[in-house]
């Protein structure tokens, strides 16, 4: 086609120079611009970016292999920092540029894979980089802000694995590279200081990659000036424009190297042929002569005809000094021509854009399956164990006596088990962790001041401390903690009296009030984020009371819980942060005498039902 739409053009510009009151200028330009955009396009469609916003809407702190094979193992996603000044979770700040970078990436022209287009997501690093390897993605970036315990720290760095990585080190220099014009670009274009290149071994989201990968860390949300930025939508898109520009300088080198590559086996192959011919006379030297004399024969081909039409039309065209005023009509060989070049030229372009919106389409749907795939499967995988589990759990407390409670979620796929679980049930001291509830309530509302109340709101939970929750219900009022539990859809929560307050009721609560409760506050969601960092750190993982659901998991698994136990009574309510997943177990038994030992069972049922 380079062929026709250069004689094309020669005609043309022979043309206007012979009908100088035609202007095929405008009509030259347009063409060229849109082979040239569409040149553009089709070469940037060729190459594919997966892009990962980094953590998601809820952490997962189960284990999964570092990489392919290994023993060793990590948390399969981290919960991520938040902006010192704004608040805002790394993940969402994650997400809002990884978006922005995916529309200016397809705007000039690149397919694009997101990892994830939403924080209610479970995928875990290994799933993230085998997802971009199976999409065979030419370049993997991974987007995360960065957080430390000073405020000062601040910069931005990108991160790959080392030339001796047991898993990948054959795509090291690849993503070094990537790494280096990653960070050379967004911090020349963000004006954030440039720490380094960290080449380390130690993350499971580069160790499963089979393509060039590189993290970058943003910036430091710790650093309140840098959080401040990086929430600025105007800052974001020089974010963006920056990580852009490294992208597309690393793809214009790969695609620099390839045509290097290419040139040096068409030069082998003539040198190879040369020495064929060499009896023949030189190969070489015929086959220039033979191009030259098609190239120039074409030419004269392709021009001939229209050359000679040119010459006869030039004695009879009008001089500057007698044409008429009125513009004369165009001639018709004229029309025909641009025809012919709209044919040769602009359609093709259009053609070419229709394509590459067409291969984008049908990536976007493979995309999508690719996603929906990991999801079914790793569902699967993960529901299995608790259907067995399930009837495991019915029969185990089909045969206690009593009345008995259960409510158990996973928090890495949401799944929940409930046997009897909205049952209202004799609270004891669960009650407690709705009194701190509304005593935390009033104090972000302004009507109590924390301080003045020293440690009774963490010995309330921690130790179980009566008096303290004593004093806490004269300072809130009974009838505010009970409409607490009724405006937060704590449904069967009630509190009727003080503790060791005998007036002929009972406080009630349910499992899954006391479950829901417990999940608020690992997500810093119940009340407030203070409330919910104080209640887990000083109230549930200070626990002193341990006997019952921690009880029944290995030593050394992390745990928080809150006890209740009065004459015939006995609760607990707790998370457990096991290898496989975290997760939440309430159990209330009543009418039952002492069942500890039952609770503790349970326990252990749940946590052996999960990490199978």
């Amino acid at each position: 086609m380079t062929g026709v739409i250069a004689a094309a053009m020669a005609a043309l510009l022979g043309a206007a120079s012979v009908l100088g009151s035609v202007d095929c200028s405008r009509i030259i330009q347009e063409a060229e611009t849109r082979v040239y955009e569409a040149q553009l396009q089709e070469e940037a469609s060729r190459f594919l970016i997966a892009i990962d916003p980094g953590h998601q809407g809820q952490g997962n702190f189960g284990q999964e292999p570092i990489g392919p094979g290994a023993s060793q193992t990590k948390t399969k996603v981290a919960a991520g920092t938040r902006g010192r000044s704004t608040g805002v979770p790394e993940y969402q700040l994650t997400l809002d540029v990884s978006l922005k970078l995916r529309d200016e990436l397809e705007e000039r022209g690149y397919q694009v894979l997101m990892i994830r287009e939403t924080n209610d997501v479970d995928i875990t690093n290994a799933e993230r980089a085998q997802m971009a390897n199976e999409a065979d993605a030419d370049v993997f970036i991974r987007l995360h802000a960065n957080g430390a315990d000073s405020s000062s720290a601040n910069g931005a760095m990108t991160i790959c694995q080392t030339s001796s990585n047991p898993y990948n080190s054959e795509y090291y220099e690849d993503s070094k590279r990537l790494s280096e014009l990653v960070l050379d670009e967004y911090t020349e274009a963000t004006g954030i200081r440039r720490e380094r290149v960290w080449e380390t071994d130690t993350m499971s989201g580069i160790n499963w990659c089979t393509v060039p990968v590189t993290i970058l860390e943003m910036g430091y949300m710790t650093n309140p000036e840098e959080d401040n930025k990086m929430q600025d939508d105007d800052f974001q898109d020089t974010m963006v424009d920056g990580i852009a520009a490294g992208i597309e300088a690393y793809l214009e080198e790969k695609k620099a190297d390839s045509a290097e590559d290419a040139d040096e086996e068409t030069e082998n192959g003539v040198a190879e042929a040369a020495v064929e011919g060499s009896g023949t006379g030189s190969t070489q030297e015929t086959a220039e002569e033979a191009d030259a004399g098609t190239t120039e024969e074409t030419a004269q081909e392709e021009t001939g005809a229209f050359a000679s039409d040119t010459a006869s039309t030039a004695g009879t065209s009008l001089s500057a000094e007698t044409a008429p005023e009125t513009e004369p009509e165009e001639d018709p060989r004229m029309a025909e021509l641009r025809d012919d070049l709209m044919e040769a030229t602009i359609i093709p372009a259009y053609t070419l854009a229709c394509a590459s919106y067409s291969v984008k389409k049908t990536f976007d749907e493979t995309g999508e399956e690719i996603v929906t795939r990991y999801n079914k499967e790793t569902e699967e995988a993960m529901e299995a164990p608790m259907v067995e589990l399930e009837k495991q759990l019915n029969a185990e407390i089909s045969k206690l006596g009593g009345k008995w409670s259960l409510y158990l979620k996973r928090l890495d796929t949401g799944r929940v088990i409930g046997i009897g679980a909205d049952r209202k049930m004799v609270a004891a001291s669960l009650i407690k962790l709705f009194v701190a509830g509304e005593f935390y309530t009033q104090v972000k509302d302004g009507k109590l001041k924390e301080d003045s109340y020293g440690n009774k709101p963490d010995i309330m939970i921690n130790i179980s401390d009566n008096d303290a929750c004593n004093t806490l219900i004269n300072a809130v009022g009974m009838s505010n903690v009970n409409e607490f539990a009724k405006k937060n859809g704590y449904k069967a929560t009630q509190l009727n009296r003080r503790m060791l307050e005998f007036n002929g009721t009972e406080n009630y609560t349910s499992a899954r009030d006391c479950g829901v409760m417990l999940e608020k506050v690992l997500a810093n969601k119940y009340v407030s984020k203070h409330a919910s960092e104080r209640i887990l750190e000083k109230g549930l993982k200070a626990q002193q009371r341990r006997s019952k659901i921690p009880a029944g998991v290995p030593s050394g698994t992390k745990t928080a819980n809150k006890t209740g136990e009065l004459t015939n009574v006995d609760n607990d309510a707790a998370i457990i942060w096991s290898p496989a997943c975290t997760y939440i177990l309430c159990i209330m038994s009543s009418d039952t005498g002492n069942r500890i030992p039952e609770i503790v069972k349970l326990s252990s049922m749940v946590y052996k039902g999960l990490n199978k």
